[in-house]
């Protein structure tokens, strides 16, 4: 912080402020980096003396902000503090503004969340006396947009009632990201290996960020650990199958404390759906923006499969929306769909000029499962030559395995890898075993009388029963040849 040699009274009353934040800043804790070894080894009562200390004793700014701000609406009573960094909560590693440049000092330690509101996922610590570039303001004015290269959108929000503002003036606002749904967890057992959120943090379909997320996990929420990622960063947790069929999901370690995790298991990494931008929309048509990576899907429900990912930023030209409003339909590739359009959930997007789009009717769903997998019909262009493993095979709870279907192509039409897919249809209980995307590209073309080999890579489920998955491949959405595996967990 630049001192000013100014001898003028207006100088002394800058000094004391000045004299106060650092102040601040010498009573905030020190700072450990994020772990390097397993985050097994967190302290679960360390963050919670943490977390109550802060909620107990954090200040109450009182200092109006400097006149050159922009002072946001305010508030009736101070807002709740913000958490106070744990050590195994990244602290965030913000661009230094240039002078001049808008700016965000923290008066005292608080987050970076991802969205205008202590209810989306928190992206890092913000320590007292530390600096950001201001690149926005919320719809309300009470939320600092600063950058954050590391983030998805490359930028994270601040409470303005924790900061002082500067230069900011003209700061544009920005549109206000919906609020990610909250995950069900399953709480655990009494000795079971366990894992509590110390901050509100992503839930999602694989151990990296580009996997799209399922959803929140809410600060002080425990879930029941399953197994770890192959590099030790992330926890398996069980999930309600009810809500989200794979019935687990992935979690950063590093937002987390963790208890009884010594000796979980290992699970593979699902493969990554293949990730890509729609066609750019033209300008001032109607858009949506992904707030985060997102699943482009067949329709409007997670019961679709998954065409493509979206990353974070990509845009696409909203073309309709769901009967109950909480899918947009896009324009994409005919690559990915034959007629053009995919869907994205509302609630990982945000929107412009859709005030008319119109209601397009949802294809049809993919079909339910049956208890027991059906037949191969004697008049399907294939013929299954052999499966591993066979259907009723015992498989280990939260077992990695994969199942492989040899088929021949028994039509008189040669299957191109150009034209046809491998497609998730349905899974029994709406259980999933696969661990991948949902469809893939054939892997070769097959002439007719070839064979080809189809390998899912698939996990066990944690709970005992008999589970199943229907695969198709596909011709656009012409169905070419069924294939299904049905295991019995003990």
């Amino acid at each position: 912080m630049k001192k000013n040699n100014r001898t003028s009274k207006s100088v002394v009353i800058l000094s004391l402020v000045v004299l106060g934040v650092l102040l601040l800043s010498a009573c905030a804790p020190a700072v450990t980096p994020a772990p390097t070894q397993d985050v097994a080894q967190i302290q679960t009562e360390a963050a919670q003396t943490v977390v109550a200390d802060m909620t107990q004793n954090a200040p109450v700014p009182t200092e109006a902000p400097p006149a050159t701000a922009e002072p946001p609406a305010e508030p009736t009573q101070a807002p709740p503090p913000g958490p106070t960094p744990d050590p195994s909560i990244p602290v965030a590693v913000v661009p230094t503004p240039a002078a001049g440049e808008p700016a965000a000092v923290a008066n005292y330690n608080t987050a970076i969340y991802s969205g205008p509101g202590t209810n989306y996922v928190v992206y890092a610590a913000f320590l007292g006396g530390s600096t950001a570039k201001v690149v926005g303001k919320s719809e309300d004015g009470l939320w600092w947009a600063v950058s954050v290269p590391v983030a998805q959108s490359g930028n994270g929000w601040v409470d303005a009632a924790w900061v002082t503002a500067s230069n900011a003036d003209g700061v544009q606002v920005l549109p206000t990201p919906p609020v990610p749904p909250t995950v069900e967890i399953v709480p655990p057992e009494p000795g079971d290996p366990q894992a509590t959120a110390i901050a509100n943090v992503y839930v999602r379909s694989g151990p990296a960020t580009n996997f799209p997320a399922y959803g929140i996990a809410p600060a002080g929420v425990t879930a029941r650990v399953l197994g770890k990622s192959e590099d030790g960063q992330w926890w398996v947790v069980r999930l309600d199958p009810q809500y989200v069929g794979a019935g687990y999901g992935w979690v950063d370690g590093a937002y987390t404390t963790a208890q009884n995790v010594e000796n979980v298991q290992t699970v593979q990494t699902p493969q990554a759906a293949t990730t890509t931008a729609p066609p750019p929309p033209p300008e001032g048509v109607p858009t949506a923006t992904a707030v985060d990576f997102v699943n482009v899907r067949s329709g409007p429900g997670t019961n679709y499969p998954v065409l493509f990912v979206a990353p974070t930023g990509a845009s696409g030209e909203v073309s309709g929306k769901s009967s109950d409003g909480a899918w947009w339909q896009v324009k994409i590739s005919t690559q990915y769909s034959a007629d053009g359009f995919g869907w994205v959930s509302a609630d990982w997007v945000v929107t412009q000029n859709t005030g008319s789009v119109p209601v397009v009717e949802a294809p049809a769903a993919p079909p339910p499962v049956e208890a027991t997998p059906p037949p191969t019909s004697s008049t399907s262009a294939c013929v299954l030559v052999a499966q591993s493993p066979g259907d009723g095979s015992t498989i280990p709870s939260g077992t990695s395995f994969s199942t492989t279907w040899m088929v021949q192509n028994t039509g008189t039409t040669k299957w191109d890898a150009n034209e046809f897919d491998v497609v998730f249809m349905g899974a029994y209980n709406n259980v999933y075993l696969h661990t991948g995307p949902d469809g893939y590209d054939l892997p070769v073309t097959v002439e007719p009388g070839a064979t080809v080999n189809i390998t899912i890579p698939m996990l066990a489920p944690f709970s005992p029963g008999q589970f199943g998955e229907v695969w198709q491949i596909m011709q656009g959405r012409q169905p070419i040849c069924p294939t299904y595996v049905y295991i019995t967990v003990p």
